[in-house]
């Protein structure tokens, strides 16, 4: 009877030793942000979210690049256009630690979604 009883409070003590590392390692990984240009020209894309902005700098066609922020907020991308055109992927999108986010630049827009 108390072995079966220090059992289950090691088995209880164990899960709930390893709930704890899965969720400070949910909180302290990074969230990884995919930027795709698929529009037919150069554009110059930043990243704004809470005072910061990243210059993430100009993608040809068919490039891509990837970058990691380790926060919690709403994120906006801005595609500037060889004619001076700005393209915004308003409404921002909401992230936090671990989540993917896929951000593609077309001719006519940016578009973004979210994975985990």
């Amino acid at each position: 009877m108390i072995k079966k009883l220090l059992l289950s409070i090691a088995a209880f003590l164990i899960l709930g030793i390893v709930t704890l590392v899965y969720l400070v390692a949910l909180h302290v990984t990074a969230s990884r942000f995919i930027v795709k240009n698929e529009a037919s020209v150069p554009v110059k894309v930043t990243a704004h979210w809470r005072d910061k902005i990243k210059e993430l700098g100009e993608l040809l066609p068919d490039t891509m690049i990837e970058f990691e922020v380790t926060d919690e907020a709403t994120m906006e991308f801005k595609a500037l256009y060889p004619n001076e055109r700005i393209i915004s992927s308003f409404p921002a999108v909401y992230f936090t630690s671990g989540v993917v986010t896929i951000v593609v630049v077309t001719d006519s827009s940016v578009e973004v979604s979210t994975h985990q």
